[in-house]
């Protein structure tokens, strides 16, 4: 699925990669699964620091989730990221090992205070430039505080859900079903 060019980038990427990343696939009778785990298995391809498993847990929609050493990150996607959200899960697999683009310790230190248990969501486009550093920022907090997760969720896949809840505009972010941004936002 991907581009021999992407893949031979990757393998530079993830070259300094120095713990197991595990890109984990929930188990999908959706027809558009098998392109997510053809895109994840080519990622893996890229690093003996990757790998692929396919978990008991069902999901409508396909769906991964990122490991770090066997233990959820707190970061999944909901539907393929691909165009503009590729790099959201390159970086996610970079972010999780402790590489790529983190915040400083200050930043850091005021995300291990956020206070209570927040499952986030952000519903984004593929085709929206500005989706990306949301989904970036938001999965950065979930892997500074445990007890927050984030999930991206190509709404395509999720029209019903985006009607019911009337969302307008992305990214739109949501905890449990409360929308708190919709939209670019300054």
């Amino acid at each position: 699925m991907l581009e021999s060019n992407i893949v031979e980038q990757l393998k530079s990427v993830f070259e300094n990669l120095d713990k197991k990343i595990t890109l984990e696939i929930l188990n999908s009778d959706h027809e558009k699964t098998n392109e997510l785990i053809s895109m994840v298995g080519d990622i893996a391809k890229t690093s003996n620091m990757i790998d692929v498993k396919k978990s008991e847990v069902s999901s409508k929609i396909p769906t991964l989730r990122v490991l770090k050493e066997n233990d959820f990150t707190g970061i999944s996607f909901k539907g393929i990221p691909g165009g503009h959200e590729f790099s959201s899960l390159i970086l996610a697999i970079l972010n999780s090992a402790g590489l790529g683009k983190l915040p400083d310790q200050g930043i850091i230190n005021r995300i291990k205070k956020i206070k209570g248990s927040h499952n986030l969501r952000t519903v984004i486009s593929l085709s929206c430039e500005n989706c990306p550093e949301v989904v970036q920022a938001l999965n950065i907090v979930a892997l500074y505080n445990e007890n927050i997760t984030h999930e991206m969720i190509d709404g395509e896949y999720i029209q019903e859900e985006i009607e019911k809840l009337k969302i307008k505009g992305v990214p739109s972010v949501l905890s449990g079903e409360k929308l708190l941004s919709s939209g670019k936002t300054q």
